[in-house]
């Protein structure tokens, strides 16, 4: 919590209709999630302007609002009319800068632990599981869902309070330069680097512009930080051991630090050991995530909590949506829903587990598009076809300009596998529903601009698809 004068001085603003006595808990762009005590903040963008919501943020709670200058100039009255709706109002040059600065400002007044999560891939899945184990016992701020860029950030840590004990952030970038950027803010004092791999090449450019990013957030920890990273990735090695950092290696190999082994999916949880001494699990159909979960046991280690200390199952854990999330559909059919992403490393995981499930019946990939590949996102997408020929699923049905290529690759191959294209999901979509028999077990992958959400929405509608199982 911060109070408004506090805040304007530092801004060096005159507040409108100040209020001494209230202060803000958080803050909030949106009216739909704005909690009240939050400090709204009015943004203006190509389709919406924050300013044209500010009454329903103040009668939704909204302690006081950062806003534009020109806007409060040219619409004074508005706002001068009506003292007893609005209240603190901070007028900026730009709120965008202003809350950048403010979220900076707020976190100079905090001494604690705080963690950065950064990688191509896993930052999500793994930054939940580091906030989940550190929960068990200490009071953790954490940003939440997609609150991982130069907006999300900021509202996060414009949350601390004197409660919070440790601080968790997620970090993502689409261009060389932006993980520096966050990690000035969040000012990190460890953190894990998932992995690294063709992501988001569009803005990068190259994957040596990717490990030049993603070592940004290494290269803002003071000396001695721990710095989680993979054991598989000698060249991700070879650059942090340059830095004066405790470097701890995760994986399965000889050289990881951190070992995990004897990795087993059992009853809709996967379970593994660590450091050869203690069994974790938690629930999840894919057995990828038992890495993520290592890289969090690793760095919850080194903050100080022995493995000894820590629960053995993880039975109220939940996986970010969208992430391998198992449905039923009438008829025991088995349906995986993974689309929240893709690129290539997180594809090759979502096929080795989708072909290690058990399934009565036959198994049928449902694909899309990965995008922000670049220029050789038609190489990508052909490689991808002949991983896709090599595991011998039973069917292969694809939608999105990019995909042609990967099931012409399929069919070139000559297997006995159904490979098709189609238009659009909506079409691809109806030919599944003519395909699909009792016991079959169905795979949804793609980037989340391809919407492949809506394949299962409509055997949703068609088939009385079910929520969620829970287990």
């Amino acid at each position: 919590m911060f109070s408004f004068p506090e805040a304007a001085r530092f801004l060096k603003v005159a507040p409108v209709l100040l209020n001494p006595a209230s202060q803000a808990s958080g803050a909030s762009l949106d009216t739909r999630t704005l909690i009240p005590g939050n400090l709204f903040i009015a943004l203006q963008g190509s389709q919406q302007d924050g300013h044209q919501y500010l009454e329903e943020a103040f009668r939704k709670g909204a302690s006081g609002a950062l806003i534009s200058q020109a806007v409060f100039e040219a619409q004074e009255g508005r706002f001068l009319d009506r003292p007893e709706l609005f209240q603190n109002l901070l007028p900026v040059p730009d709120p965008e800068i202003s809350l950048h600065d403010l979220a900076v400002w707020h976190r100079s007044h905090f001494n604690l632990p705080t963690i950065g999560i950064t990688g191509s891939v896993a930052k999500t899945s793994t930054k939940e599981f580091v906030t989940y184990l550190l929960r068990k016992r200490f009071s953790v701020l954490a940003s939440s869902g997609n609150f991982n860029n130069h907006l999300g950030l900021p509202l996060t840590l414009l949350g601390l309070n004197p409660t919070h004990q440790f601080c968790v952030a997620e970090l993502g970038a689409n261009h060389i330069g932006e993980i520096r950027y966050l990690a000035e803010i969040l000012k990190p004092t460890a953190g894990i680097i998932t992995q690294i791999s063709s992501c988001h090449l569009e803005g990068f450019g190259s994957l040596e512009g990717i490990y030049q990013t993603k070592m940004e957030l290494f290269e803002t920890f003071p000396q001695g930080a721990a710095a989680v990273l993979p054991d598989d990735d000698l060249k991700l090695f070879e650059r942090a051991q340059k830095l004066n950092l405790n470097l701890i290696r995760v994986g399965t190999s000889p050289e990881a630090h951190f070992r995990i082994g004897d990795i087993r999916l059992e009853k809709g949880f996967v379970s593994f050991v660590a450091k050869g001494k203690k069994r974790f699990s938690f629930p999840g159909m894919a057995a990828f995530f038992a890495r993520n979960a290592g890289l969090a046991l690793a760095m919850i280690e080194a903050l100080g909590v022995p493995l000894e200390d820590i629960p053995e199952v993880w039975g109220d854990f939940k996986l970010p949506s969208g992430r391998f999330q198992e449905r039923r559909l009438p008829g025991g059919i088995q349906l995986i829903y993974d689309g929240y992403n893709a690129n290539p490393a997180s594809f090759l995981k979502a096929l080795e587990s989708f072909d290690a499930l058990p399934a009565s019946g036959r198994k049928i990939l449902v694909f899309a598009d990965m995008l922000e590949l670049g220029p050789e996102e038609a190489k990508f997408h052909e490689a991808l076809g002949h991983q896709i020929a090599g595991f011998g699923f039973d069917a292969v049905l694809a939608y999105g300009s990019r995909t042609a290529g990967s099931i012409a690759a399929i069919e070139a191959k000559k297997t006995s596998v159904l490979a098709r294209h189609f238009k659009n999901s909506r079409e691809l979509a109806d030919f599944l529903l003519t395909l699909i028999k009792p016991g079959d077990c169905l795979l949804l992958k793609a980037s989340r601009g391809m919407k492949i959400e809506e394949v299962m929405k409509t055997l949703k509608e068609k088939l009385d698809c079910s929520q969620p199982v829970t287990r």
